[in-house]
């Protein structure tokens, strides 16, 4: 009986668990980047003595939720099927790439504000760049095997950074955004064959 009384409230415990790191989520999707504890709290329907039995502090609440998105974008970046010709290559990739950053642009940029220091900032940066930079040379293998300066270019073409540039400081469209990286890929890809093989 004690170890059935033991048990419940176990589960009951990783229940409220799982609510607070939910309503983090929640606050994070809705655009509150830095969630006050009451905040969090009162949207996980606890107390925020509850809040504070479950995590030692902010900061371990948000390392939790830091290790769930990680898991989450390697999930993400499963390699899509794409085929057909370099622009039809180029632009499908375009479209998976800004489909994970519109649906997680909050969350990645709560995951890079985490930072207390410039090394730490260049570390969350790049925490995904293999991941990512493995995933685009599948998809378009002439990346891979492009001059350097033209490998950088376009993997910087279909970074977070720049769909975040083109998208909110440029204000450009879903569409737009697709055509810019997919059309400046291609420009440059083509140019580097062309190199390759002078007439």
């Amino acid at each position: 009986m004690a170890a059935q009384q033991s048990d419940g409230r176990s589960d009951r415990g990783l229940r409220t668990h799982e609510r607070i790191v939910l309503a983090l989520f929640e606050l994070i999707k809705e655009g509150n980047l830095q969630p006050r504890g009451e905040e969090i709290a009162e949207r996980a329907s606890v107390a925020v003595r509850t809040l504070f039995r479950h995590f030692d502090d902010m900061d371990g609440l948000f390392d939790t939720a830091m290790g769930f998105m990680s898991e989450q974008f390697d999930v993400d970046l499963v390699v899509p099927k794409i085929e057909g010709t370099l622009e039809e290559r180029a632009r499908a990739y375009a479209k998976a790439q800004g489909t994970i950053y519109e649906e997680n642009r909050n969350y990645l940029l709560f995951y890079i504000s985490r930072a207390k220091t410039e090394e730490e900032a260049n570390a969350l940066r790049s925490a995904h760049t293999q991941s990512q930079r493995l995933r685009l040379w599948s998809a378009l293998p002439e990346v891979a095997a492009a001059d350097p300066d033209v490998r950088h270019s376009v993997e910087a073409f279909y970074s977070f950074q720049m769909w975040d540039q083109l998208r909110f400081e440029q204000v450009l469209s879903v569409d737009m955004c697709h055509r810019v990286i997919a059309s400046s890929t291609v420009t440059l890809l083509s140019k580097e064959t062309v190199s390759a093989n002078p007439t």
